[in-house]
């Protein structure tokens, strides 16, 4: 027998919206119900059903349009598999390799604020800061490149050239992670005070600091990845 998953709220709200459109009751340019009419329908929060939209946004069904609410549009055909359904199906695949990372990016970004020149700590300010500009504007795609070339260069900081070389490897493993878990509004918002703090300590200097940020960041996206699947785990 196995186990009941529980589904996240949010989940089960994107699920029911989405179902109207899919049904036909709303065609492709249509306004799709207020944000107060889907929380009275459907008992939940005014947030709940603000991320809800904004899934769907990212994965094409939904138009938001500034001031005058949400409208259906037509399923973008490129992704097959919605992001919380391809993170259920590679969960083993994933925590594997964040494993591996809560193991090494640490060690790396406590290396960087030991040794770490003027030059390759201007260079990830600057990542950042183009970090905090695709969040702003909901670049899903730019917000993970960057994600990646942020941590990659705080480990090309540490100096050490065989960790360079493992977190190329992992890198590659988890590049289709990076690129559906930023498409969960929640996943994005979480990984922008950590990468502040990360590059804080890094440029105070602060070997101890940076560390424990690199570490408190991804033991972040592990809780992340388990409330956007629903772990038994977590449900027990």
């Amino acid at each position: 027998m196995e186990p009941i998953q529980r589904v996240p709220v949010i989940v089960q709200v994107e699920a029911r919206i989405r179902e109207l459109i899919e049904s036909g009751q709303y065609l492709p340019g249509e306004k799709l119900p207020t944000e107060k009419e889907l929380c009275q329908r459907l008992g939940v929060g005014r947030g709940t059903v603000r991320e809800a939209f904004r899934l769907l946004q990212a994965r094409g069904y939904v138009e938001l349009r500034p001031g005058r609410g949400a409208f259906a549009s037509e399923p973008a055909p490129v992704d097959e598999m919605g992001a919380i359904e391809w993170l259920v199906q590679n969960e083993q695949q994933l925590r594997d390799a964040i494993e591996i990372r809560r193991a090494l990016e640490p060690m790396a970004a406590r290396r960087m604020a030991e040794r770490g020149d003027q030059a390759s700590i201007s260079a990830l300010t600057e990542l950042h800061k183009e970090f905090l500009i695709a969040v702003e504007n909901d670049n899903v795609a730019r917000i993970a490149e960057l994600d990646e070339r942020f941590h990659s260069a705080v480990v090309a900081g540490s100096g050490n050239r065989l960790l360079v070389s493992i977190i190329q490897q992992v890198n590659q493993e988890i590049k289709t992670f990076r690129s559906k878990t930023f498409r969960v509004p929640q996943n994005i918002r979480n990984a922008v005070h950590p990468h502040s703090s990360i590059l804080r300590t890094i440029q105070s200097g602060d070997a101890d600091g940076a560390e424990a940020a690199m570490r408190a960041h991804l033991d972040k996206v592990q809780e992340d990845l388990m409330d956007n699947i629903g772990s038994p785990e977590r449900a027990c």
